[in-house]
């Protein structure tokens, strides 16, 4: 089930403008696809993070506009806390949508007991799927995953009904290593230091040669 944001019409537009927008809590966003002219909306921020704390991927739209659409592109500042815009793409029931989804671990590895490090190196995959069946994200089981292991993109098991994966099937995304560990620093050895030089002092010759004098 999707969830439902009211949008309404923007008329007022430039970085001044969005800049009130963000300042009263709202955020610029565009709608556009199918061939229907692209219409600039805002909508509350509170709204959006509340379907991205869940991780949703398409909307209901109600008010200056309606239908369901995908959360295309998301804009943030440069810290990443921040949300600047929205790109909302325009979907519809029974079409096929292509789009990133995230994947998550499942389990506990035998690989760790083993002394081995998981270490994650794709977090997401490409799939196709209706709008109903777009998933939060996807998990991969680790539980089987041994020292010096790896699984791959085809070892993900649980695509909805009606989602085909886009990434290649040998893409690895998860394998289990021993850690690396660093090289202790060099203790120095006793006696290639040698004698500290005494600058302007005399050497033993020279100590001797004074004595006899």
């Amino acid at each position: 089930m999707s969830d439902t944001i009211q949008v309404e019409a923007r008329e007022k537009l430039g970085s001044r403008n969005s800049q009130k927008l963000r300042a009263g809590g709202s955020l610029p966003a565009i709608l556009y696809g199918h061939g229907e002219d692209p219409v600039n909306l805002s909508l509350r921020v509170d709204d959006l993070r509340g379907v991205l704390r869940h991780g949703g991927k398409v909307v209901d739209l109600k008010g200056a506009a309606d239908g369901q659409a995908l959360l295309q592109d998301l804009q943030w500042d440069t810290f990443g806390s921040r949300l600047l815009h929205v790109d909302l793409m325009r979907v519809k029931a029974g079409e096929v949508i292509s789009l990133e989804v995230e994947v998550e671990l499942k389990g506990e590895a035998a690989g760790s007991r083993e002394g081995g490090m998981v270490e994650q190196v794709v977090r997401t995959v490409e799939i196709e799927a209706p709008p109903s069946a777009i998933p939060e994200h996807i998990y991969l089981d680790v539980t089987e995953l041994h020292l010096d292991g790896s699984l791959s993109a085809a070892d993900i098991s649980d695509l909805p009904e009606g989602a085909k994966l886009v990434t290649p099937g040998d893409t690895m995304i998860v394998h289990c290593i021993l850690p690396v560990s660093e090289p202790e620093p060099e203790e120095a050895v006793a006696g290639d230091a040698g004698e500290p030089e005494l600058v302007g002092g005399k050497s033993d010759d020279e100590s001797e040669e004074s004595s006899d004098e």
